[in-house]
Formats: C-alpha cells, sequence, structure tokens
C-alpha cells in the first residue's frame, strides 16, 4: 500500500474509499444485527486511528493537509465564512422529532469520524494524487465530482433517489469550494471541522423532499459564486504548498 502512494497515488486513494465504504457497510450490518445503532460510529473511529498511524509511520501526514493553515492564508478563503453559514443552514427545517440523547451522540461520534476520513480521503489522498497528474483546477473538479458521486452508495443505506440526488448535487459543489481551500490554505482541517458541523445538523433536522430541495437551493446560490471566488483567488496567489510531483515529508 505505501509505495502506491508514490507510484500508482490515484489507485491508492481509490484503495482507501473502498475500504472506508466496506467499512461502513460492514458497520451499518453489524451494528443492526446486534441490535447496537452506534456500532458504525466505532468502526470508522477506529478506522481514523489507523489512517493517522499510517501516515504518521510514513511521514505523510502534512503531505496530505493534516496540519495547522499555513500563515496569512485565511483572507483568501473569507475566513471560511460561507462554509460556516451552511454548516448551520440545516437547523432552520427544525430538529428531528424522534431525537434523544443517545442519537445525539452517536450522530456527533460517527460523523466525526465521517468528517475526517472523507476529508483525508477525498481533499487528502485523492486530490493530492490528481495534482501529480494533471493541472490543480482539474483535480480540484475532478475530486469534487468524485466526491459527489461518491454519495450514491448511501442507496445502500436506503435512501430514495431523491434525497439522494439532493444530496450529490450539495456534495459536489461543497466538496469543490472545500478542494478550492484546502489549495489555498493547505490544511484539511478547517474542512474537517465544517464537514462534521454540516453532517451533523443534516442528521439531527427534520427532513422533507421541500425542505430538504430549498436547503440544496440556498447551498447552490451560496457556493457557486463561492467557488468562483476561490478560483479567481487561487490565480491569483496560487496554492500554499506547491504541486507535488513525488513524496513529501
Amino acid at each position: 500500500m505505501r509505495k502506491l502512494q508514490d507510484t500508482k497515488p490515484i489507485g491508492h486513494a481509490l484503495i482507501w474509499i473502498a475500504i472506508y465504504i466496506v467499512a461502513v457497510n460492514i458497520g451499518d450490518l453489524l451494528g443492526e444485527e446486534l441490535g447496537f445503532p452506534g456500532f458504525t460510529s466505532f468502526v470508522l473511529i477506529a478506522l481514523s486511528i489507523v489512517l493517522v498511524v499510517y501516515l504518521r509511520v510514513g511521514g505523510r501526514l502534512a503531505f496530505y493537509g493534516v496540519r495547522s493553515v499555513q500563515s496569512g492564508t485565511l483572507p483568501a478563503v473569507l475566513f471560511y465564512l460561507p462554509l460556516l453559514a451552511i454548516a448551520f443552514l440545516e437547523y432552520a427545517k427544525g430538529l428531528a422529532a424522534d431525537l434523544d440523547l443517545q442519537i445525539i451522540v452517536y450522530a456527533i461520534l460517527l460523523m466525526a469520524a465521517v468528517g475526517f476520513i472523507e476529508e483525508l480521503l477525498f481533499r487528502g489522498f485523492l486530490l493530492q494524487a490528481l495534482r501529480m497528474r494533471g493541472s490543480l483546477n482539474r483535480a480540484i473538479i475532478i475530486s469534487g465530482v468524485t466526491f459527489g458521486l461518491g454519495h450514491i452508495v448511501n442507496l445502500l443505506r436506503g435512501y430514495s433517489l431523491t434525497d439522494q440526488a439532493l444530496q450529490v448535487v450539495a456534495a459536489v459543489l461543497i466538496g469543490i469550494a472545500l478542494a478550492y481551500c484546502v489549495a489555498l490554505t493547505g490544511s484539511i482541517m478547517p474542512g474537517v471541522a465544517f464537514h462534521v458541523l454540516f453532517n451533523i445538523s443534516g442528521t439531527i433536522t427534520a427532513h422533507s423532499v421541500l425542505g430538504d430541495s430549498i436547503t440544496v437551493g440556498i447551498i447552490a446560490v451560496v457556493m457557486i459564486p463561492y467557488i468562483l471566488f476561490l478560483r479567481n483567488r487561487l490565480a491569483k496567489v496560487g496554492p500554499a504548498v506547491s504541486t507535488p510531483v513525488s513524496y513529501m515529508a
């Protein structure tokens, strides 16, 4: 696996994405069999630890953006304010009717793990791999679209086609914006924080086709100009970290 990071970085990223998908589905299946709805949370927390150890041993945490934001780069992304606003948008729909403390705790644990893993895999592994094979803007678009389309696997978790379509549209836009932010700041960590907050809000709030459609519409209205702004900023100031051509410690 470690050799693939240099020889076939895209394949390396896709293998880890596949491992993540399998881990989610195994966690869901075993959780249902055991009557333990929070089981997937602990499976993904364990996977997060494995990933951190894997990268730390190889000296590649910083290479994949697991580090602080590079000095002076926050103004270039408007201090993540558009994303922060989006993270709390879902609460306008009200909280889900069946919430209890256990559901909230499991949601926080699950989404903390999901947020970290997905940012590392898509804005870390995949984005860096694509940067090695082409232009940065192309890598950003492909990683964002791949992130969005990757949510199709949620059909296996009982999502309806309508819910899935709305989720894919929102995920593509958010994925592209987050990838630009990583390029401009050199870090996936603010994206992890946003991802966790956004996913928690989507998990514990009420859902309806109309409400979700309005939410995705607002996300599009905010994200499209934000993406264009980030693209322009990247063209002017360049990436926080130069385009990788091989391993960086």
